[in-house]
């Protein structure tokens, strides 16, 4: 209790005051003020003052019924009428705060604080001409008062009168003095009025309030170049340089000016000036690099960047993050011989590195270092046993060393791991099928091909082998025939396909048919496969062409790929199957 006494009383002496305030104005109010008894003015301080501590403990909905019972007693306190504009605002009543806050400020017309809520009060309800012209008033009342000349600004902005919010800005500047906020923000709204010279000619008196700060002539520079005043952007660049010639951005600056311009020399070679600056720390210049260098890069792209790549390993020598950035442009340049041993370096450096183990066993699968691929992956699994990928690589590895069970072994582990990525399950699956394959586990390897089909009907490579295995059984000759025949309309110029769908005919005894897809089988690259070459001469055999099979059976002979029938039917010149 003692709290709420204190309270009253200063409250007490608040309501006085502004009681008596309202009684010597001119006649703005309303309500005209009644004479309070003694009693009464006690009786509504302290349920003011009631008002107040529930407000101030969140209780919105005690205060605002205490402020409407000291409202009761005195309709014209503007206090009272302030604080409950206050709580309903609280509460999102908007509406209904704005017309106490404009009881306010009637009963109290001198009281800046209130004049102000009823700016903020208007602005939330979208009373766009009351906002702004309270902050009119409040500006020109108290001149030197610096924030409301700034509520002004913000106010004329914040209903898109540009001009009116400049004309503010330069009263604050008049106080503050030219500086670099201010004139962002006056030629900001130049911009959006449409008169990019006069923001120019406010970075101009920036760059003469200091002529030694490089700052400016950038932010000069760069707005000139947004608004196309070509010229004046680079006077204020080669002021930059002229001024400070070791400045790590100013390249950077002009690289990108002349990208957008589309001046790509012009440009890489300021990048490279930039970049040969030590001053400029690594991690800033190969962010500034993958922001230039990304999606889909070009040929030449790609080697502009592994040259800006050579520069940063030069610059920054012993550097891990350059090496790793080189090693980085060497594989996107397809210099996987390069690039491989400064991943195996990293990976030795930092075992817990997984980008760098993963590029380096894509290293190894495309420079066919399978034993090298069988290896790293394996490692690789030590460090991260619940990733998907390096198991898929150990067995790739593994299936091309032909130990088919230890790549059996991988994959089937593997599996398990992979998440919300039916490309990479596919590619398990599809591997898994040759492997049981390999193992004349042929139920299981169907079964892994089917699994493939259903994550994706339309895997031609999967129809192909698929078919193809069949064929070679003789079983379930029409699913093969159909499979092939997928492959070939969906990928009608690989040879392998075309080949597998002859084959599947022949299996089926239509010897024509097989002869018109071996032909295309043959025009698509089949000429330099002893499969192919085999099947084009069995198949000439069936129709009773002996002598011309006898000639493709030799040329297959000369090829890679042929059957271990081939020299018997070379010998006996006799189809054997």
């Amino acid at each position: 209790m003692r709290l709420q006494y204190i309270v009253s009383l200063i409250v007490f002496a608040v309501i006085f005051s502004t009681t008596a305030s309202s009684q010597n104005s001119k006649g703005k109010r309303k309500q005209k003020k009644k004479e309070l008894t003694e009693k009464q003015r006690y009786e509504e301080a302290d349920l003011f003052a009631k008002g107040i501590i529930e407000k101030q403990i969140g209780n919105y909905k005690e205060a605002l019924e205490l402020f409407e019972q000291a409202l009761e007693i005195n309709p014209v306190d503007a206090a009272a009428n302030y604080e409950k504009s206050r709580v309903l605002l609280a509460v999102g009543r908007n509406d209904e705060a704005l017309i106490e806050a404009k009881n306010a400020l009637d009963n109290s017309p001198d009281n800046i604080w209130y004049k102000a809520h009823f700016a903020k009060v208007s602005r939330i309800n979208e009373k766009y001409d009351d906002y702004v012209t309270a902050y009119a008033e409040l500006a020109a009342e108290n001149p030197y008062d610096l924030n409301f000349i700034y509520e002004l600004a913000f106010a004329y902005q914040f209903t898109g009168d540009y001009r009116n919010a400049i004309i503010a800005f330069d009263k604050i500047e008049e106080f503050m003095g030219i500086n670099e906020r201010i004139t962002n923000q006056k030629t900001e709204f130049y911009s959006k009025l449409g008169e990019p010279e006069k923001g120019i000619a406010e970075y101009e008196k920036l760059i003469a309030s200091n002529p030694d700060d490089t700052r400016y002539y950038a932010l000069m520079a760069e707005y000139c170049s947004k608004n196309g005043f070509d010229d004046k952007a680079i006077w204020a660049y080669e002021k930059i340089v002229e001024n400070n010639p070791d400045d790590p951005y100013v390249h950077i600056s002009l690289a990108d000016y002349y990208a957008k311009k589309g001046e790509s020399e012009k440009s890489f070679v300021e990048l490279k000036q930039g970049l040969l600056n030590p001053v400029l720390d690594l991690k800033t210049k190969i962010n500034l690099l993958v922001g230039y260098y990304k999606d889909n890069l070009s040929a030449e792209q790609k080697l502009q960047a592994l040259e800006l790549s050579e520069i940063l390993m030069e610059v920054h020598k012993g550097d891990p993050l350059a090496s790793s950035f080189y090693a980085s442009m060497l594989y996107e340049n397809g210099e996987y011989e390069k690039a491989s041993p400064y991943f195996r370096d990293i990976v030795k450096a930092g075992k817990a590195n997984y980008v760098a183990w993963e590029q380096l066993l894509f290293c190894d699968l495309y420079l066919e270092d399978y034993q090298s691929l069988a290896n790293d992956s394996e490692e690789c699994i030590d460090y991260f046993p619940n990733y998907p990928l390096p198991y898929f690589f150990a067995g790739v590895g593994n299936f091309q060393l032909r130990d088919f069970v230890k790549a059996l072994a991988f994959l089937d582990a593997g599996k398990d791991f992979v998440v919300n990525n039916n490309t990479l399950l596919e590619q398990f699956y599809s591997t898994l099928g040759d492997t049981y394959n390999e193992l004349k586990n042929y139920e299981a390897s169907y079964s892994a091909y089917d699994k493939v089909l259903k994550l994706n009907p339309e895997n031609s490579v999967v129809l192909n082998n698929y078919a193809y295995y069949l064929s070679l059984r003789d079983i379930n000759l029409e699913k093969a025939k159909k499979m092939a025949g997928k492959s070939v309309e969906m990928d009608p110029y690989n040879s392998n396909n075309l080949d597998t769908y002859a084959w599947v005919l022949y299996k089926l005894k239509d010897y024509e048919g097989a002869l018109e897809w071996i032909k295309k089988a043959y025009d698509n690259s089949g000429s330099s496969s002893g499969a192919v070459l085999e099947h084009y001469g069995d198949i000439l055999y069936q129709l009773g062409k002996e002598i011309e099979a006898l000639d493709y059976w030799n040329k297959a002979k000369e090829k890679s790929g042929f059957s271990d029938l081939l020299d018997k039917k070379i010998k006996n010149r006799k189809l054997y199957e």
